[in-house]
C-alpha cells in the first residue's frame, strides 16, 4: 500500500496566498525613509507609511528587518519620510533594491537638512523631518513612529506603489 497523498501546500499556504493577494489591493505611495547616524546616510524605499495622529502629529513607517543595515535607524532615533512624486521612480529603486547595496549610497542626490539632520530629499514630493517616540517589534518589520518636528512640501502628486516597478 503506498503513502497517503501529501498536500503540496497546508491550509494555511493558501490562506496566506489569499491575504497576500488583498494586500496587493491596498494602495499606498513610495517614500525614501531617511537617517544619518555617525555622520553616514542611510536610505530605504518603502511602502508601508502612515498618519496616525494630529496632535501631537505622529507617522508611522514599517522597515524589513530583512533590508540592509535596517537597525540603524533605530540606532540614530531619527528620521525623515521623503514621499516620491511622478517623476522619481529611479531613485524609489536607487534605494529600494532587496539587497540593500545602495542603502548608503547618496551619490547624485541632493540633499538638504531640517532638525534632525536626517536627509531631505531635494526634489521629493514633501517630507517629513521626525523623531522616534515608539518602535514596535511586528513580525518581519519593525514599525517606527514618528513625532513630525518639521516639513517640507512641493507641488505634486505622490508616485503610487506598484509591484511591477520593483522587481
Amino acid at each position: 500500500m503506498t503513502e497517503p497523498f501529501k498536500k503540496a501546500f497546508t491550509e494555511k499556504d493558501i490562506k496566506m496566498n489569499e491575504i497576500d493577494k488583498v494586500f496587493s489591493k491596498f494602495k499606498s505611495g513610495v517614500y525614501v525613509v531617511t537617517t544619518i547616524l555617525d555622520d553616514v546616510k542611510h536610505g530605504w524605499t518603502i511602502s508601508w507609511c502612515s498618519k496616525i495622529s494630529f496632535q501631537p502629529p505622529l507617522v508611522m513607517v514599517s522597515l524589513g528587518k530583512n533590508r540592509k543595515d535596517h537597525e540603524k535607524l533605530m540606532e540614530a532615533e531619527v528620521f525623515a519620510i521623503n514621499v516620491l512624486g511622478e517623476k522619481h521612480l529611479e531613485v524609489g529603486r536607487h534605494f529600494g533594491l532587496t539587497n540593500g547595496e545602495n542603502v548608503n549610497n547618496f551619490d547624485g542626490i541632493d540633499c538638504i537638512e531640517l532638525e534632525t539632520g536626517s536627509p531631505i530629499l531635494k526634489d521629493a514630493a514633501g517630507s517629513l523631518d521626525c523623531k522616534i517616540v515608539k518602535t514596535i517589534d511586528a513580525g518581519d518589520h519593525v514599525i517606527f513612529i514618528g513625532e513630525v518636528l518639521d516639513v517640507v512640501n512641493r507641488d505634486g502628486d505622490g508616485l503610487v506603489f506598484k509591484t511591477e516597478n520593483f522587481p
